[in-house]
């Protein structure tokens, strides 16, 4: 149980699937040099506990220019300065939780008007089979880091998303949506096959300005929120589905 709890576990096992390996974008534990590395390859990072959910403890680095850094956290809606990361990590130190922390290289997932974007794709066991129980797109608020309900993201169809709001053909849209079905049936593939009796995961899935899609996490308790804030008929179906779950 301890292990499926931690994100670079499962992460780890995804990796070992050279169909999934792609897919996942390069994390590191958090220590000062590996932070350091990380933005010398990629424009931000996130930072996020090993073990918690909802988006508690999540922050975002940017590298700004060779010479400063900027931190932000889930509920700032303003970025702190730094003109050394030494000083950054220092201060990150003092305000993140008491947890194991992970870098995630982080991934411009987001809407024509700039708004992080990621997908939900919830599937469950039903009767010994896996069921897609609802997909679901959720768009944070502008300039916030998290996209997730609690942050206050908020929920959307998947195809008006990435018609409307990204600006995928209908056809892209529909390929790009099979894609991610398809992409997350294989990683629960993979995960059932080291946690058989597991009865439910969830999928947190960005798209890239390439239409390359990225799997950020596996959750093993994945909550209805999201979905629930969408329609009560999608809410319902999780429901139904949680209570199916075998």
């Amino acid at each position: 149980m301890d292990k499926i709890i931690s994100k670079q576990h499962n992460k780890r096992l995804l990796q070992q699937d050279p169909l999934l390996a792609p897919h996942l974008p390069k994390t590191l534990p958090l220590t000062l040099s590996n932070l350091d590395d990380m933005l010398k390859r990629y424009a931000f990072v996130y930072l996020k506990p090993d073990n918690s959910c909802q988006g508690k403890g999540l922050f975002r680095v940017d590298r700004l220019d060779p010479f400063h850094y900027a931190l932000r956290s889930r509920e700032e809606h303003r970025p702190r300065v730094y003109q050394s990361l030494h000083t950054l990590y220092t201060d990150l130190l003092k305000h993140k939780m008491r947890r194991r922390y992970l870098i995630q290289r982080g991934i411009r997932s987001q809407t024509l008007t700039g708004q992080m974007v990621d997908i939900r794709v919830h599937l469950s066991r039903v009767h010994g089979k896996w069921v897609v129980a609802g997909i679901v797109g959720r768009v944070a608020p502008h300039r916030r880091i998290a996209t997730n309900a609690y942050s206050g993201g908020k929920s959307v169809h998947v195809y008006p998303l990435l018609t409307k709001g990204m600006g995928y053909t209908h056809h892209a849209a529909l390929a790009t949506i099979d894609d991610m079905i398809t992409l997350s049936r294989r990683a629960v593939a993979v995960m059932t096959a080291r946690y058989p009796k597991w009865p439910e995961y969830g999928l947190d899935i960005g798209i890239d300005g390439n239409g390359h899609l990225w799997i950020y996490e596996i959750n093993i308790k994945p909550g209805g929120l999201v979905f629930k804030n969408l329609s009560a008929k999608a809410y319902r179906r999780i429901l139904l589905m949680h209570r199916l779950a075998r």
